[in-house]
């Protein structure tokens, strides 16, 4: 395995590991919050907020499993934004 194929692994087991500890923290959290603990509001926003982004670098790896990139788009797609 090259450097770059094992650093991908490890990186992709990585954002996995975020994805469940978050999960679980804003889970904990939530039932703070739901008990009237307001700093657990703010507790619970900033591991959604974490979890979102944990949740698109996953996507990003599994669209690098999949064989998908830029190349994947529908012609003409850009040709549609306005600047």
């Amino acid at each position: 395995m090259t450097y770059e194929q094992e650093f991908l692994k490890d990186f992709d087991e990585w954002v996995a590991t975020q994805i469940s500890v978050h999960q679980m923290a804003m889970a904990a959290a939530q039932e703070e919050a739901d008990a009237g603990d307001a700093r657990a509001v703010d507790a619970v926003i900033r591991y959604e907020s974490r979890l979102d982004a944990y949740q698109f670098l996953a996507g990003k790896f599994d669209n690098y499993k999949a064989g998908k990139g830029f190349h994947d788009l529908p012609d003409g797609l850009f040709d549609q934004i306005q600047y």
